[in-house]
């Protein structure tokens, strides 16, 4: 017989969510998310799902005080959020969506079964590339840039900074985490989600944690111009955090992207993740896209 309960208890809450979590990527990890959290700990309302005393299915919100309504929780700066199911209990997921009465907005929702892909779709997407079948970075130019003279042209912008400029790369060194954080400010304006303590600290938590860290400098002409932190989780590499200087080296920023996915193939990872929007970028470097989806119920002021 399936049972429903409401669960706003922080540690019960970890529990279910560890439980029925899928880990399949660094935002299903409770490890990852918390930090995030406990910045404004909102309240918890874990809409939970059980088949006896058995957990078959999770929908994990918080409710967001600054306009009164429910989002998934930690929801800031994450994406692919989904309801945690167990298999076989599919069926649940349009009972979970609808069973909170308080309104309810989620964003940045993947699509993983019928329901949740039939949601209204974002206007922004996932973008990624898949390198497993890539030696090496010329492998990658040749399938994004399959016209000869783009793919020319693009390889050049690195040559040229190194022959122009003392082009040093500093790997790991992780006080440059603040630096990387004023670039990303600068270089995003109203993008970013790192203009203030709160919404930095959450990474200062994070590189503590035992996950496959990759941060990466670039100095050009013994300045640092640009800074990006990354992670390896399950054969993905994702491109987490980025920022640069480009007034000094007009190039410095692409550098640093052909750097990180350089890295990305010597760590045999088979994804090349460059998160959520199009940053100004990503297009230009031709990557792949999948969507995302968004669950709105109740109504909504203008804010």
């Amino acid at each position: 017989m399936i049972k429903k309960r409401l669960i706003t208890d922080l540690k019960e809450a970890e529990n279910i969510w560890r439980s029925l979590s899928p880990d399949e990527m660094i935002y299903d990890l409770w490890d990852f998310r918390y930090p995030f959290y406990k910045v404004y700990s909102y309240p918890l309302y874990f809409y939970a799902f059980y088949d006896g005393d058995e957990p078959v299915a999770l929908l994990p919100l918080q409710l967001n005080k600054d306009w009164d309504g429910l989002e998934f929780m930690a929801e800031r700066l994450a994406y692919d959020n989904k309801p945690f199911i167990k298999s076989g209990y599919e069926n649940l997921i349009p009972d979970l969506f609808n069973e909170p009465a308080l309104r309810m907005q989620i964003f940045d929702i993947a699509g993983i079964d019928d329901f949740t892909k039939n949601l209204p779709l974002e206007e922004n997407s996932v973008y990624f590339y898949k390198i497993d079948n890539f030696n090496n970075f010329d492998d990658f130019l040749a399938s994004a840039f399959p016209n000869g003279r783009k793919r020319y042209n693009f390889k050049r912008l690195f040559t040229n900074l190194e022959r122009n400029h003392e082009v040093k790369i500093i790997y790991n060194n992780f006080s440059d985490l603040e630096l990387l954080m004023d670039f990303n400010t600068r270089s995003f304006n109203e993008e970013s989600y790192l203009k203030t303590k709160e919404d930095r600290q959450p990474f200062f938590d994070l590189i503590k944690l035992p996950y496959n860290w990759n941060m990466i400098t670039v100095e050009v002409d013994g300045k640092k111009l640009a800074v990006s932190l990354s992670l390896i989780y399950k054969d993905v590499y994702y491109y987490l955090i980025v920022g640069s200087d480009i007034s000094e080296a007009p190039d410095v920023f692409k550098y640093l992207t052909k750097v990180n996915l350089e890295e990305a193939l010597k760590n045999k990872a088979k994804i090349f993740n460059c998160a959520l929007g199009r940053g100004g970028w990503k297009e230009y470097w031709h990557l792949d896209k999948y969507p995302q989806y968004e669950f709105v119920k109740g109504v909504f002021n203008e804010v």
